[in-house]
């Protein structure tokens, strides 16, 4: 069973449990948590743009500077939140220049089956790359 490791606020969790249904998935709220927590192997990791008071891309760092970490498929997301889409694009382009694999902007995608629906698909593509 692919493994997957989420960090990101708590308001965020059911949505990923339904999003992520299948895979097993374990949440972590801050950088301390997520350095213990990379300790063991995930498959992919999921940030959201507000883990640990918006620490997205330091967490994305510390991942790309270990090596067990280096190939590891990271996902960025941001939820509902009122920025602009021009943000939305500096998060997306700063995700990927720090390596990051992909981004999904969940702003305009409802809170429901497609919502979730795409937040799958998202992981899914980034898992299957993976193996």
């Amino acid at each position: 069973m692919k493994r997957i490791l989420i960090a990101d606020v708590p308001q965020m969790d059911a949505r990923y449990n339904a999003a992520l249904r299948g895979w097993e998935v374990a949440f972590v709220r801050t950088m301390s948590q997520a350095r213990r927590a990379i300790a063991e192997r995930y498959d992919l990791v999921v940030i959201g743009v507000y883990f640990d008071d918006s620490q997205m891309f330091d967490l994305v760092r510390d991942l790309r500077a270990d090596p067990r970490y280096a190939a590891v498929p990271i996902l960025g997301v941001r939820a509902r939140t009122g920025f602009s889409s021009v943000s939305a694009r500096a998060l997306e382009v700063t995700l990927k220049a720090l390596a990051g694999d992909e981004f999904i902007d969940l702003e305009f995608l409802g809170d429901d089956a497609a919502g979730n629906s795409a937040l799958r698909a998202a992981a899914g593509r980034l898992l299957k790359e993976q193996q």
